[in-house]
């Protein structure tokens, strides 16, 4: 296993590359608040087969973060860019789960060759889905948000997005380690990445895996989105919230295996 910081353009990147080293190289991209340990349950049924990268965002668990002057989602494509050519990784299967969905989405939108395959698990179809005239709600829905007590915003965050009371605690501490201003930054991106147009990424193999206590928006999109694309596979995780690969990891790489088995 090799772990170590990388120094991108945007900062300093923490990562750990394992597994097996001739298999094909699975990259997971956790969600806003979290970290690299968002997947840990993955590692072990899948590094006897796969090269492993998992690493922490910008500004997130160990990284760090400067020149933000442009959409998150956009920093961390660049950012995985930089650190796949450092790693000498040709092509990858990208793994995004809810915020790492939309950076796997710009990824595969500048970088289409170097991809292989996507899992949005889960993830949301880059394409306005409102209407331009929700940009002038998104300040107000952040000031909203904003006037949530720290504390309370952290234990929230954990709560409504888990079934499993450990993985609820991870989160609580990791968006509190990430902060309460720096995560309502990025959700904002979040926001306007949703509302805005965007190009069509080139076809690849897609995967969308959603929890059936996720919210109700959520699983409509998933399965709407796996709908248009003929190709694509969909699975709903049993027990499972926003952070399916935790609550329920059993059902999530067992489903996570096959597709990976049928590429």
């Amino acid at each position: 296993m090799k772990k170590a910081l990388f120094s991108s353009s945007y900062g300093d990147l923490y990562f750990e590359l394992l597994g097996n080293e001739n298999g094909p190289t699975l990259v997971f991209i956790h969600g806003v608040g979290m970290d690299h340990h968002t997947f840990q349950e993955q590692i072990k049924p899948l590094a006897s087969l796969y090269r492993i990268l998992v690493w922490d965002l910008p500004g997130h668990g160990a990284s760090t973060l400067k020149n933000y002057h442009k959409r998150f989602t956009e920093i961390s494509a660049d950012c995985l860019n930089e650190l796949i050519e450092e790693l000498q990784i040709a092509q990858a299967i990208l793994v995004g789960q809810s915020l790492g969905s939309m950076v796997a989405q710009h990824f595969q939108l500048k970088h289409p060759d170097k991809v292989l395959a996507v899992v949005h698990a889960p993830g949301i179809e880059l394409q306005s889905h409102i209407g331009q005239w929700a940009k002038k709600l998104v300040p107000s829905f952040i000031f909203l948000i904003g006037l949530i007590p720290e504390k309370m915003f952290y234990k929230s965050f954990g709560k409504h997005r888990a079934v499993k009371k450990e993985v609820q605690e991870y989160l609580s501490a990791s968006i509190s380690h990430t902060g309460k201003k720096f995560v309502l930054q990025v959700t904002t991106d979040m926001c306007y990445d949703l509302i805005d147009p965007s190009p069509q990424p080139p076809k690849a193999p897609l995967f969308i895996l959603y929890g059936d206590k996720d919210l109700g928006f959520i699983r409509k999109a998933s399965k709407a989105w796996s709908k248009k694309e003929s190709t694509s596979q969909c699975v709903e995780i049993p027990s499972a919230n926003h952070i399916a690969n935790q609550d329920n990891p059993k059902a999530f790489n067992r489903a996570l295996i096959g597709f990976l088995n049928d590429l």
